[in-house]
C-alpha cells in the first residue's frame, strides 16, 4: 500500500475544499486547516497515485480560478 499526504497553502482553503469534495474516492479525506488545504489517500499502484494527484492539481487549479473570478466581481 502507498499511502500520501499533501499540502497545498492558500487562500480560500475551505471553498476549494468543499468544491472538489464531490470528487473524493473512498481511499481519500480531504479537509481544510485555516489557508492549508489537506489531503491523504492511499493506493496499491504509484501509477494510480501519479494519476490521482495530477488530477486533483488540475481540480484545485480550477476551483482556484472560479474563485478568483467571483471575487473580482
Amino acid at each position: 500500500m502507498i499511502s500520501a499526504r499533501l499540502l497545498f497553502r492558500g487562500k480560500g482553503a475551505e471553498q476549494v475544499a468543499r468544491s472538489i469534495e464531490p470528487d473524493d474516492l473512498p481511499n481519500m479525506h480531504l479537509w481544510a486547516e485555516g489557508e492549508t488545504l489537506c489531503l491523504k489517500f492511499s493506493t496499491e499502484k504509484i501509477g494510480t497515485l501519479l494519476s490521482t494527484v495530477d488530477d486533483l492539481v488540475m481540480n484545485i487549479k480550477i476551483a482556484e480560478e472560479t474563485l478568483n473570478c467571483t471575487e473580482e466581481r
